[in-house]
């Protein structure tokens, strides 16, 4: 009975023990485990998404910027602004039309200059014949000249002119859409139309000053 007893006293705190170590080696695998799983959710960082960068023409703004771009008048028509299209029709067209002719007028020049050095006939489109664009030159005085010399004169402030005319009328087209953009983004501004006046009596109390009693105006 006593060995008994002794065996059953020994294989207790055994059971205990291994209970205990297996509640513990439990504990400390679990806790590992979550701990670990915690570490890594919180040290992988998501990679930053790429964002696309917004283009120029995106929205209402750059819509009616692209059609003044491709068609002049075309973004006023598309923001309602109607009484703007005769103004950009106008200077587009009025410019145009100098660049155009600017463009003739260095052409003659030019061909009758190539004309005079090889010593062949001067001749003139059909529209200019009376009168070459811009100047009161017609198709006789031009073959009348006899120094070459006078005619790359025209020639040379008929490439400036030109030019400058180029220019000008890319500055137009490119300020028309420029105009259309602006237009449609002053449009979806919102713009009270509450410009009361007010007067009002305001009491103050506050408790590091006096109390005060006064008026204030609100606009």
């Amino acid at each position: 009975m006593n060995a008994n007893r002794c065996v059953r006293s020994f294989n207790k705190p055994m059971k205990v023990t291994i209970m205990f170590f297996i509640v513990c080696f439990s504990l400390l695998t679990g806790g590992t485990l979550s701990a670990q799983t915690y570490v890594d959710s919180t040290s992988v960082t998501a990679s930053p998404k790429a964002v696309k960068k917004g283009s120029i023409f995106k929205g209402r703004p750059g819509k009616s910027m692209l059609m003044s771009l491709v068609v002049p008048g075309a973004g006023q028509i598309y923001n309602k602004s109607y009484l703007r299209v005769p103004f950009v029709w106008g200077t587009v067209g009025t410019i145009g039309y100098i660049m155009i002719n600017n463009t003739r007028q260095y052409k003659i020049f030019r061909d009758a200059y190539i004309s005079k050095i090889d010593g062949t006939e001067i001749t003139v489109p059909d529209y200019a014949k009376e009168c070459i664009p811009f100047t009161n030159i017609s198709e006789e005085d031009l073959r009348s000249i006899q120094n070459p010399n006078i005619i790359r004169e025209f020639r040379d402030d008929a490439n400036k002119n030109k030019q400058l005319s180029i220019v000008i009328f890319s500055f137009a087209w490119l300020l028309n859409g420029v105009d259309a953009f602006v237009d449609a983004h002053l449009k979806d501004f919102d713009i009270d139309e509450d410009l009361s006046f007010k007067i009002n009596t305001r009491f103050d109390n506050d408790p590091n000053a006096p109390m005060r009693l006064g008026l204030y105006v609100q606009f």
